[in-house]
């Protein structure tokens, strides 16, 4: 029991870091001080994290906005594509072996994503998590 929940709070914070990371892909963002809420749903328990980010110029242009351009160990790199407002975004990574996909819109001081990811060394678990994010204003100096 004790492997079973380390292994799904680091597959909670591998998900919450590459949904963010797609999520912030969107070349419409406005840089700024970001407040996130994401809520991650699995085995029938609901896991929030909250935090607040400064998105840069940078980030937004280089689509690099909170993770390296390797993605998160183990993971590859988030397939972001972007239609309009509408962003979807697909990911696999091998430690631990799960795959993802999720759909959000974007404006340029809000987003949404929802994200599915199957964690197949838990007996292919459906893990689901939802993310919100709304511009604060200009990060502190």
């Amino acid at each position: 029991m004790k492997r079973d929940f380390l292994s799904l709070t680091k597959t909670t914070t591998l998900a919450a870091a590459l949904l963010v990371s797609a999520a912030a892909n969107a070349q419409n963002l406005k840089p700024g001080q970001y407040e996130y809420t994401t809520k991650t749903e699995v085995f029938g328990i609901s896991i929030p994290v909250n935090f607040k980010q400064c998105v840069t110029e940078k980030d937004v242009v280089s689509n690099n906005a909170y993770v390296n351009k390797q993605g998160v160990e183990g993971c590859t790199p988030p397939d972001v594509k972007r239609n309009g407002s509408e962003i979807t975004v697909k990911y696999s990574c091998t430690k631990p072996k799960m795959t993802g996909e999720g759909k959000g819109t974007v404006t340029d001081d809000t987003f949404t994503m929802d994200m599915k990811v199957i964690q197949h060394e838990m007996g292919d678990n459906v893990m689901k998590t939802s993310l919100t994010a709304k511009r604060l204003g200009d990060c502190a100096k």
